[in-house]
């Protein structure tokens, strides 16, 4: 298999496997051997709790127009990106080159159409876990109102550095044939999964948000983190479409602090994760964090981290 010049840890061993009892593609839809060159998996960790991997290059088109049953998935592009759409909707699901790495929840309560192509020396290397219905009420799970997307609910946010770990140990395990394999790959989703309701939780634990608060913070948090210097108040509030002191309400109600010290946390994560993973330079993860000066950034880093960049961005 050719070394694919972007990704220094991607799999090299051929082969897919499959547990029957897991739902992941119909009896039509398995990729048949030769499709893709590298690792596809599929495996049930729990009735109802499943985890799929796909590490590897097309060989050739492949497509699947098929159904998605009811429940939550939680989708992780490590790299590259791929063509889907759920009820005819484009899903929007990839890693862009540079960028952070994201985590994607949806959550779907009926029945809809998946499609989905890969094309010929198409590279993706993701992680997916499925949550049906019945396992996420078993275990006193609630995935919380998000903005939707037609008749799906999605949540998105960037994944911390623990996370990528977690997800790029996934990533390269080519089989999960032995037990010890299995009971470590059901650890890890089980805490991805842990994490990922967690957060819900602490964006709740001091105010329960109605539908339209939740679009407000999803709009001021996505500002907050696009390229360039820090945001106002004052445009912060124009994005979500509050007052000033609306805005400090609502950011102090979610997470307890102030919108620019919850602005700056954002960037911070931004850089620490962009200086762990890519290596950038300090000035790029200081401008990135949304910093003029190097120290300025240094002193805010440690402070956040207990390190300095420049022990992360050694990876030490």
């Amino acid at each position: 298999m050719t070394e694919h010049p972007r990704s220094a840890s991607r799999n090299t061993s051929n082969g897919m496997h499959f547990e029957p009892k897991l739902d992941w593609f119909g009896k039509t839809e398995r990729p048949a051997s030769g499709i893709f060159d590298g690792s596809v998996t599929a495996l049930q960790l729990q009735p109802g709790f499943g985890l799929h991997t796909l590490n590897a290059t097309a060989n050739q088109s492949y497509v699947i127009d098929g159904q998605r049953k009811p429940g939550t998935v939680l989708h992780c592009f490590l790299e590259g990106s791929t063509a889907a759409r759920l009820d005819n909707r484009p899903m929007n699901l990839g890693h862009t080159s540079g960028g952070a790495v994201k985590l994607v929840l949806t959550s779907i309560e009926e029945t809809q159409r998946f499609w989905r192509r890969s094309d010929p020396g198409e590279y993706v290397r993701k992680i997916s876990i499925q949550m049906s219905p019945n396992w996420l009420e078993g275990n006193g799970l609630c995935v919380p109102i998000a903005t939707p997307t037609g008749a799906m609910q999605r949540h998105e946010w960037y994944a911390s550095p623990q996370e990528i770990k977690m997800l790029e140990a996934l990533a390269s395990t080519p089989r999960f044939s032995s037990p010890v394999t299995r009971l470590h790959a059901e650890s890890m989703a089980l805490a991805l999964v842990a994490e990922s309701f967690e957060r819900f939780s602490d964006q709740s634990t001091n105010s329960t948000l109605s539908k339209r608060e939740t679009i407000q913070l999803s709009r001021i948090e996505a500002l907050a983190r696009r390229p360039g210097p820090v945001p106002s108040l004052a445009a912060l509030a124009t994005e979500a479409g509050l007052s000033q002191s609306g805005l400090r309400r609502l950011i102090q109600s979610v997470y307890g602090r102030a919108p620019l010290a919850h602005i700056r946390a954002l960037r911070l994560e931004m850089a620490y994760i962009a200086l762990k993973r890519d290596h950038i330079s300090i000035e790029d993860a200081a401008a990135m964090a949304g910093y003029t000066s190097g120290a300025n950034f240094a002193t805010a880093f440690r402070r956040a981290y207990k390190v300095p960049p420049s022990q992360i961005r050694g990876g030490h």
